[in-house]
């Protein structure tokens, strides 16, 4: 008996959890900055068989309005790193996409489908191996786990646009609110900033990611710690972001070199939860939200999907012969 039980401990050592994670939001909102910023906090394994094909954007300034515009993304990409968070191994894919557009609804509503186009092929991948007569166990899971949706820090909450855009993406996958270049607002406007838009996701009923809730007495009780911090990271939502500047910047105070932005009165440190959200945003999505992620996306937002598309197979193959080429005729007369 003790031989299994510590070969299974082995198992689930080298076990590596598969995380995928996707940024969307309108242009010059900082979305790949973020991407930049999460990577250069990460702990890559290098003793992986083929090391990751990394994207140009990763390395390329974006200070001058000349740079911001050559890394501007121009198409959804997308790549895989092999990581090590708090001793558990995970195979995290990062997914950028181009800005919406602001000033054309057209563009703007095929570029919100693309998205959701991307994500659903996802799920096809998944139902794809699950029709299988013999599937394959090395299979990768793809689907998006959780879609961080960058929101312009000039409004005083979420835009006509924003509500139509969460309201479909919120469909098919965990959405995480978060205020882009937060370091522009004073610590009264993001205050007031958050709880518009906290005020305008109720008001319109769209069900962004829900932190666990602790029912005390129940089997399922957190542990104190644990309660504490999910309230503490429910409490930043929607999470406020800085991106670092390229330049050098040194702590004045230890010497150290920090990952922040300098001012003329003074200095952000990107990494200091007093300045901004992204060190709670990066333990809510790589530990302790992430099993969550992963439970919803499958249980809740996959399976709704399979069973949509089931049901409209179904359905097809209910249509006669006849049906079907009525239906033609009257698709070429369109």
């Amino acid at each position: 008996m003790s031989s299994k039980m510590s070969s299974r401990s082995r198992r689930r050592k080298h076990a590596i959890s598969q995380l995928n994670i996707m940024v969307v939001g309108f242009r010059s909102l900082g979305k790949t900055s973020f991407i930049r910023m999460l990577f250069d906090t990460l702990s890559i394994r290098r003793n992986s068989k083929e090391e990751p094909v990394l994207p140009a954007s990763l390395f390329q300034s974006a200070e001058s309005v000349r740079d911001a515009e050559e890394a501007r993304t121009k198409e959804l990409y997308s790549f895989t790193l092999d990581i090590d968070e708090e001793g558990e191994k995970i195979s995290l894919t990062l997914v950028d996409t181009p800005g919406f557009v602001r000033d054309n609804e057209l563009r703007l509503d095929v570029q919100v489908t693309e998205a959701l186009r991307y994500i659903e092929a996802q799920f096809d991948h998944t139902l794809a191996e699950e029709t299988k007569v013999k599937r394959n166990p090395k299979a990768v899971d793809s689907q998006i786990h959780a879609c961080l949706y960058f929101i312009d820090n000039a409004n005083n909450g979420l835009t006509e646009k924003d509500i139509r855009i969460l309201k479909r993406l919120t469909v098919r996958v965990n959405v995480i609110p978060i205020i882009a270049k937060a370091d522009l607002l004073t610590n009264t406007q993001l205050a007031n900033l958050k709880e518009a838009i906290k005020k305008d996701l109720k008001t319109h009923e769209i069900p962004v990611f829900a932190f666990p809730v602790d029912e005390e007495g129940g089997d399922d009780e957190m542990e104190p710690e644990l309660a504490e911090e999910i309230a503490n990271a429910q409490s930043q939502v929607p999470f406020s972001i800085i991106a670092p500047e390229d330049a050098a910047i040194t702590d004045p105070n230890t010497g150290d070199r920090i990952r922040g932005r300098q001012y003329a009165w003074g200095i952000i440190d990107c990494l200091n939860p007093k300045h901004c959200d992204f060190v709670v945003l990066r333990n809510v999505l790589l530990s302790s939200q992430r099993k969550l992620f992963k439970d919803i996306t499958t249980e809740v937002f996959y399976e709704q999907y399979r069973t949509e598309r089931l049901m409209a197979r179904k359905a097809s193959k209910m249509i006669t012969k006849e049906q079907k080429k009525k239906l033609m005729e009257d698709l070429s007369e369109i």
